[in-house]
């Protein structure tokens, strides 16, 4: 093989591996990753999922070991921050012996809220208690839990009864921003 035949051969590798990169990006792009949580599998936690858009999905290449909790646009039935937030709890049950670092919370594939790995599946055990007091006060200690892109809490920690009604806006906010 001549010096030339070898170049030539290095070219095509290299033109075969950047094409075969580019795809495997934009399939992640495209598909959002691999489903960890299908809109199936969603109805099968609970019946009244029924119709939600949403999937819990992880990239395919994920160093980092993180999932995103995608809120899509409604197709089936319009869906509220009440079922959102269910929704998000009964994921974090499901997700409580899974290895990852982090959730991401978006809307229609944009990333806006992350919530650390141990805080959520600690949502998703105090969850599993069903109590329907315990349920109300994680809807409203989810915002306390919640971080921006930038790593800073995304709301800030109330103090007292007044507080609570503060928390009850942050997660008013946070839902509203999930379903825009």
């Amino acid at each position: 093989m001549t010096r030339k035949d070898k170049l030539l051969l290095l070219a095509i590798i290299a033109v075969l591996a950047a094409v075969a990169v580019h795809a495997f990006f934009w399939v992640d792009v495209v598909k959002r990753g691999s489903k960890v949580i299908s809109r199936v599998e969603l109805k099968n936690l609970d019946p009244a999922n029924n119709g939600i858009n949403i999937e819990v999905t992880q990239p395919w290449y994920n160093p980092d070991k993180v999932l995103a909790f995608n809120v899509d646009k409604p197709d089936e039935r319009n869906f509220d921050r009440f079922d959102v937030t269910r929704c998000l709890l009964q994921c974090a049950q499901e997700l409580g012996d899974r290895d990852f670092s982090r959730i991401y919370l978006c809307n229609k594939g944009n990333r806006l809220y992350y919530i650390n790995a141990d805080n959520f599946k600690q949502l998703g055990e105090q969850y599993k208690t069903g109590e329907t007091l315990n349920t109300l006060t994680l809807y409203v200690r989810l915002p306390q839990v919640t971080y921006t892109l930038n790593d800073s809490l995304a709301f800030p920690v109330h103090e007292g009864m007044l507080g609570s009604v503060a928390d009850a806006q942050d997660w008013n906010t946070m839902m509203s921003n999930l379903l825009r």
